[in-house]
């Protein structure tokens, strides 16, 4: 296909990259936050999050999208999936299992749109422009996210079903962008998905015999994903308002985490990425600290908006020493491969994690699931010291 400019490829990823992080908020905390409003136990919140298993396993029919038609129609049907699920849930009863439906169907619509956006980018970015359009991507979608809290805004004014029809005009507006970017058709020297899936198998085997960086990539995050699954539902049960509890968890702190990440940027390139992941690391495991506290105290309005800050403070930091880790134990030769797989294998976590955060919140009580949350990122801590040789025997 022919590349778009410089210009015009940053102002596609910006819109793409926007449209993917939109239906991840919504479903990761929007949704969670609109149930427990209407007053559904943290066991259900945290069972929903099982739909999040679309993002995990969507490498599984991503051939699909590589042999059948062009990213561009690819895109398009999933936006326009995007909107008949948003529509829908804007007037399904919450909760009701029709809602519960279009919640499924937003996920798996997300994940698939995430296949054809990321082959389109990686087909149409030169290698000299990877890094400005790599800064673009994870900008907008991390802008995306602040969407919770826009909609909680809507919702207080004029309620659940409008907001959802509000989110809807992101994907409408994309299915009609979409029309106006490059084709991006296969690429037709990986025309074969068994190639693909026969690719899968030696990537598996060599990182079975370094079950070490296996361990940091299941477990690092873990302690991220407990305690954002809860945020929203404490917030709710400590009787803020929507309007409030979107302004300070979702707005103000995606801002602060985007800082926060170029930060850790900065630091990793300063002192490097093993001694990044265990200083991140323990930065991300005592940001949680802060909500621990505040419920122990039972603290006031400004403890939780600090700890909701600190929270954010630490997942930056954290993820910008994660995923340079990730990528620096990725073959070269197969990148495309093991960074999808290394991709599953945290978002399995996360998956199983958000699935049954609910029940341990509601069963131990949001002081004790907080402490734990912080003694979650204790275990992938120790193992980091012990991952450099088996890095260097990797890449042997």
């Amino acid at each position: 296909m022919q590349r778009p400019s410089r210009t015009a490829l940053a102002a596609i990823a910006a819109a793409l990259y926007f449209s993917e992080g939109l239906p991840y908020g919504i479903v990761k905390e929007f949704v969670p936050m609109a149930l427990r409003f209407r007053h559904v136990d943290l066991t259900s919140i945290g069972l929903l999050n099982t739909v999040g298993i679309a993002w995990t396993l969507k490498f599984l029919w991503s051939p699909l999208v590589d042999e059948l038609g062009t990213y561009r129609r690819w895109i398009a049907g999933a936006v326009l999936a995007l909107t008949v699920a948003l529509l829908g849930m804007s007037v399904s009863a919450i909760p009701s299992t029709l809602f519960y439906t279009f919640v499924a169907m937003l996920a798996l619509a997300s994940a698939t749109q995430d296949i054809a956006v990321d082959a389109f980018t990686i087909r149409a970015t030169p290698e000299e422009l990877l890094g400005p359009i790599n800064s673009v991507r994870v900008t907008a979608y991390r802008i995306a996210l602040t969407s919770p809290g826009i909609l909680a805004l809507a919702a207080q004014r004029f309620g659940w079903g409008m907001s959802f029809r509000i989110a809807a005009i992101v994907p409408i507006a994309m299915l009609v962008f979409s029309q106006f970017i490059p084709s991006a058709a296969r690429d037709q020297r990986r025309r074969s998905d068994k190639r693909y899936f026969m690719a899968i198998a030696p990537v598996m085997s060599r990182f079975a015999r370094h079950k070490l960086l296996l361990a940091v990539a299941f477990t690092f995050r873990l302690c991220e994903f407990a305690v954002v699954s809860m945020i929203k539902p404490y917030w709710v049960d400590r009787g803020y308002s929507p309007a409030e509890i979107g302004t300070i968890t979702s707005i103000v702190g995606v801002i602060v985490s985007i800082a926060s990440a170029i930060l850790g940027g900065i630091i990793v390139a300063r002192i490097g990425i093993y001694a990044s992941l265990l200083w991140l690391g323990a930065a991300q495991c005592l940001s949680n600290i802060g909500y621990a506290l505040v419920a122990t105290f039972n603290a006031g309005r400004w403890a939780i908006y600090a700890a909701a800050v600190g929270e954010n403070v630490g997942y930056g930091l954290g993820t910008a020493a994660f995923l340079a880790f990730l990528m620096s134990i990725c073959d070269r030769d197969r990148a495309a491969t093991e960074y999808a797989l290394l991709s599953a294998a945290y978002g399995l976590t996360g998956t199983i994690m958000a699935s049954v955060s609910g029940w341990l919140a509601q069963h131990a009580g949001y002081t004790l699931y907080f402490w734990i949350t912080v003694l979650l990122g204790i275990p992938p801590l120790l193992i980091v010291p012990l991952i450099r040789d088996e890095t260097s025997n990797l890449h042997a």
